[in-house]
């Protein structure tokens, strides 16, 4: 990646942040509008985006915990990003680290996490989003 595109990145992503924070009542209104999720009211199971809307207003508040409790996957995206923004800044200044490992192993086991997670919160109630 160009140092110019990285340098980019550095600038866009903090701006972005704000903007997101300074219009956060509107975005948690706009997810007021979204519809009820259709398989969870078909099946009374919940699919793997049962959740993620309530996640995503907790991280809005600052409510790390209430954001993993509703689904881990948006904390875990968050986290995923803002290492991916460290790495970004530390090449900017001439420092290469790898925070995120680049293994497909690794990968493959996260992911099978997640599936297991998806799984597992149909059967224990402590593992399903607050309704």
């Amino acid at each position: 990646m160009s140092k110019r595109l990285r340098a980019a990145i550095a600038i866009a992503v903090p701006i972005m942040a704000l903007v997101l924070l300074a219009l956060r009542d509107r975005v948690i209104g706009l997810a007021k509008s979204l519809p009820p999720c259709t398989f969870h009211k078909v099946t009374g199971y919940w699919c793997t985006g049962c959740g993620n809307t309530r996640s995503c207003i907790a991280l809005l508040h600052g409510h790390i915990w209430t954001a993993i409790r509703n689904n881990a996957t948006m904390p875990f995206l968050s986290l995923l990003l803002c290492l991916l923004y460290i790495e970004n800044l530390a090449a900017i200044f001439g420092r290469d680290i790898k925070l995120l490992p680049r293994k497909g192993l690794f990968w493959g086991i996260v992911i099978g996490l997640f599936f297991v997670y998806y799984v597992l919160r149909n059967f224990f109630p402590v593992l399903g989003p607050i309704s």
